[in-house]
């Protein structure tokens, strides 16, 4: 019986070890029950993607096939619009009504976070589960938020609208970086799993 529900959602355009490293950090953590992993199918922050969703959702089962606990989500992909975190995670708590859900982001989004479409209610169906990324210092945090903030894993599974940041030290890299290096032909190795390089060489994917 799933308890913990995590919930993690990108356009994963390519994915690479800086989401991977992240899931099977909170993976080994064992707070978490089940993570789903959902790629958007067009993203709400009017990002260009650039592959197409098979092709993304195969990357996805090849980068995190080593982590029990981790369940590929198409919901969005099904959809096949625009989906927004609030519908999503609106949806999910009609079919888990009795779990709590936590939505996975980095520090960064929790910075941009009341910039999202109905924020405040999306802090109604989950709570934040933050990932920590070295900012710049000057980002202060929005002060609704700080106050959001729990001490420990108690106070943050006890109900839905808290914020947890996890004191981590991952790769911080995006999916631009990426996609630039592989046009670029530059090495990899450090950011991408083998097995999601290999899969893009033979699929000759951002090469244009």
């Amino acid at each position: 019986m799933i308890k913990r529900l995590g919930i993690f959602g990108g356009a994963f355009d390519p994915v690479h070890k800086g989401h991977t490293q992240s899931l099977k950090y909170i993976s080994d953590l064992k707070i978490i029950d089940e993570i789903q992993v959902i790629p958007n199918y067009a993203s709400p922050h009017n990002k260009d993607i650039q592959t197409d969703e098979k092709h993304r959702l195969k990357m996805l089962e090849i980068g995190f096939k080593e982590i029990k606990n981790i369940k590929l989500n198409d919901i969005e992909l099904k959809n096949k619009t625009k989906s927004y975190t609030y519908e999503t995670l609106k949806h999910l708590k009609e079919i888990y009504p009795e779990q709590h859900l936590s939505l996975i982001i980095g520090l960064d989004s929790l910075h941009s976070f009341t910039t999202w479409k109905n924020w405040e209610n999306i802090l109604s169906l989950c709570s934040l589960l933050v990932l920590e990324r070295k900012l710049n210092d000057s980002l202060g945090l929005n002060k609704e938020l700080e106050s959001k903030i729990s001490p420990d894993y108690d106070d943050f599974f006890s109900g839905h609208g808290k914020i947890l940041i996890l004191k981590n030290d991952l790769i911080n890299i995006s999916s631009t970086d990426v996609r630039h290096k592989i046009k670029n032909n530059e090495n990899l190795t450090d950011l991408v799993d083998d097995q999601v390089l290999e899969y893009i060489s033979k699929k000759s994917l951002y090469k244009i």
